[in-house]
């Protein structure tokens, strides 16, 4: 008697082994217990390489995982987007069941669609949010501590706010960015930066049409010693004027990090508002 189908497992007869089709998915994680979304072969826990390993058992063959971006170790993601490709058509909610089977409790897959066989999570997205979290509290509740990161009791709104203003628009970030390579261009556009207070938590979010890597932590690390009065509040816009490195400051606790949706709609001028 054969065995019943796993989880996204095709029933015999009803897959079409002749085509691979291509899949697009939302995926969220608590970045603590990974060396960040990008598969490296002397860190095996990383979210791209959990995910291929789950997605191989589903298909009984190599799958590769494209990500909309590479978080660093430590970030978390509530709205992650990627793309990969089984053999043969499934139903998404299949997929999305037989992936989530196989996922350790730390990520999951919130989503699943087919897309076209051209639909690219990195190369089509138009613009990424990011969400950075600070609490003033003198003791942190439990289940905030993984994502969000301490700062001083005295530590400014009004002054954060004002070193984020000269973010906005295009720049050259390369002076935010970890170990960029001469010939790549580390011009971005950041559309919208919000500072919000919330009783003891400050936070910073970050809409852009793409983040270097180390940009958003090295960003917020600023934010933070200008909130604190540790440097002026002019300092990130005398880093973007000056590019001079003995401005930089020690970069923000990947733990309060959240990439938190990616958007692959049409690229127009229209407003930009920033999720709640």
């Amino acid at each position: 008697m054969a065995r019943p189908a796993a989880p996204g497992e095709p029933v015999a007869g009803e897959a079409d082994v002749s085509a691979s089709v291509r899949y697009r998915a939302v995926v969220a994680y608590v970045g603590t217990g990974f060396n960040g979304w990008q598969f490296q072969k002397n860190a095996p826990r990383t979210v791209q390489a959990v995910l291929e390993d789950a997605l191989a058992g589903l298909a009984h063959a190599p799958v590769r995982v494209e990500g909309a971006s590479r978080t660093d170790a430590g970030v978390h993601a509530d709205g992650q987007v990627a793309h990969f490709d089984l053999p043969g058509r499934r139903e998404p909610r299949a997929v999305l069941a037989g992936v989530n089977h196989r996922l350790p409790e730390d990520v999951r897959v919130l989503e699943v669609e087919e897309a076209s066989p051209q639909f690219h999570a990195r190369v089509g997205a138009v613009w990424k949010e990011y969400l950075y979290r600070w609490s003033r509290a003198g003791v942190i509740s439990p289940r905030d501590v993984p994502f969000v990161a301490p700062i001083s009791p005295r530590a400014d709104a009004a002054r954060m706010r004002e070193a984020a203003r000269s973010l906005e628009g295009q720049h050259d970030f390369r002076i935010f960015a970890v170990g960029p390579s001469a010939a790549e261009s580390t011009v971005r556009t950041l559309h919208a930066v919000r500072i919000e207070e919330d009783g003891d938590e400050l936070r910073a979010l970050f809409r852009g049409d793409g983040f270097l890597r180390g940009m958003v932590r090295s960003i917020c690390g600023v934010l933070s010693d200008s909130a604190r009065g540790r440097v002026p509040v002019d300092c990130a816009a005398r880093m973007l004027e000056t590019g001079d490195r003995r401005l930089v400051c020690p970069k923000a606790a990947a733990r309060g990090l959240t990439l938190l949706r990616v958007s692959y709609g049409h690229r127009t001028g229209r407003r930009v508002t920033l999720s709640p």
